[in-house]
């Protein structure tokens, strides 16, 4: 089972004299990763406790992490222009088909793969009928769209999310993925393993009046990757 602390919005930090910036740390990773997981990375790291985040706070999709920083927690503030905060903000053009039993408003967490074609097959001929779907099979296809992030294209048929959609999500410009050589399925994996940009902006928005000439980063291996953030006044 993962671990993720009962109030793990409510942020404690007791920073270990040896751990306060600068040079600044940053971490990621899965908050269901397991408590010795977590263990590991802060003995790594000056023994400082991970802020758990869910992502949802900053956009229409879940994505629960944790992250292990020396940054100042005082007087942080949102990347503007905001991000819708809900799908049918978010992704306009599945307003037209959503179902009224479908009472999604937020994407589960944005996984590296996509539900194949046969699985929105099944589901387009489960609703094959006219009219609202017996119970049970609304439960089927909302557990699919869940686990898989399915969103409504047309009549009866869900679709998995595009590249771009989930760049949007995750804040990073439109075809900011695409490349000569890069696949849809490179592009899935890239964007499932990347950070989300406006979470990660609010947590460094504090840098910005401490050095507002400069800052830079570089990476950082010590068994696990860290970012490190050197900065200049």
């Amino acid at each position: 089972m993962g671990y993720l602390p009962k109030h793990a919005d409510k942020i404690r930090r007791n920073i270990p004299e040896a751990a306060i910036g600068p040079p600044y740390f940053y971490y990621e990773n899965a908050a269901c990763a397991s408590k010795g997981v977590w263990d590991t990375i802060s003995w790594f790291l000056y023994d400082v406790e991970p802020e758990f985040v869910d992502s949802m706070n900053f956009c229409a999709a879940a994505r629960k992490r944790g992250y292990v920083h020396n940054l100042p927690i005082n007087d942080r503030y949102p990347l503007l222009p905001l991000q819708p905060l809900t799908i049918s903000e978010a992704l306009l053009l599945t307003r037209k088909w959503w179902p009224s039993w479908d009472t999604r408003t937020k994407l589960s967490c944005l996984q590296t793969v996509i539900a194949s074609a046969k699985l929105t097959e099944r589901i387009r001929k489960a609703l094959k009928d006219e009219g609202k779907p017996p119970l049970h099979v609304q439960m089927y296809v909302l557990k699919q769209c869940m686990q898989w992030n399915l969103v409504w294209v047309g009549k009866n048929k869900l679709a998995p999310l595009e590249p771009d959609e989930v760049e949007m999500l995750l804040g990073f410009p439109k075809n900011h993925t695409r490349g000569d050589g890069i696949s849809r399925t490179d592009r899935y994996k890239l964007l499932g393993n990347s950070f989300q940009v406006d979470t990660v902006a609010y947590h460094l928005s504090v840098l910005k009046e401490l050095f507002p000439d400069r800052v830079t980063s570089c990476p950082f291996s010590l068994e696990l990757e860290v970012l490190w953030l050197h900065c200049t006044s």
